[in-house]
Order: structure tokens, then C-alpha cells, then sequence
């Protein structure tokens, strides 16, 4: 996967995490919803000055926003789970559905 692809990727998987729809998360970077758009989606880069300014509307850092599925460790993996689960504290059905997943999982 190119370089933008993947920031694109992370930047849309963090903010549907902190649940900015992109209207409200173009607002807060100062650029259109068509050029945010376009990160996401990987087709276009963004300014240092945008970049600067991810990480901390995010509450992640730099290098989450280019990391690559198979740059994760274990403690990646688990942190980026209880940032799911702070999400889905607020969504019973959605929880209970998780629960429901990660139980049949463990005892397979």
C-alpha cells in the first residue's frame, strides 16, 4: 500500500473513531470536505500545516497515522481496542454484538 493510502486509511479509521463526520472534521483542519475527501481516500497529500494538526484533534500520534496493518505490535493492537470500546460504550447493541463475537472466539 502507498504512503497515502495508508495516511488516508488511518486518518478516516481515527476520526470515525472519535466520531467527527468529515463536514466537522474538514471544519476543525480548516480545509473543504472535497479535499479531505480526497486524503482519505488516498489521492491527495496534505500540507505540514494540516499534518501538524491531525495528531492532536485525534488524540493519536504521527506515527499511528502512517502505520501499516503489519507495522502493529501487540500493544498497538490492544490500545487501538480500547479506543474501539470507549466508542462503543455509548452503542448497547453494538457492545453486546463484540461481546457476543469476542467470546466465541476465545473458547473456539
Amino acid at each position: 500500500m502507498d504512503i497515502k493510502k495508508t495516511l488516508g486509511k488511518n486518518i478516516k479509521q481515527y476520526r470515525m473513531l472519535k466520531g467527527f463526520s468529515q463536514e466537522k472534521f474538514s471544519e476543525l483542519l480548516d480545509i473543504s470536505q472535497q479535499t479531505l475527501s480526497q486524503i482519505e481516500r488516498g489521492k491527495n497529500f496534505l500540507t505540514s500545516a494540516t499534518l501538524e494538526k491531525i495528531p492532536e484533534l485525534l488524540d493519536i500520534s504521527v506515527y499511528e497515522l502512517f502505520m501499516n496493518e503489519e507495522d502493529y505490535t501487540s500493544e498497538d493492537v490492544l490500545s487501538d481496542i480500547q479506543r474501539y470500546l470507549t466508542v462503543l460504550k455509548n452503542q448497547p447493541e453494538k457492545l453486546e454484538f463484540v461481546h457476543k463475537f469476542i467470546k466465541e472466539i476465545t473458547f473456539l
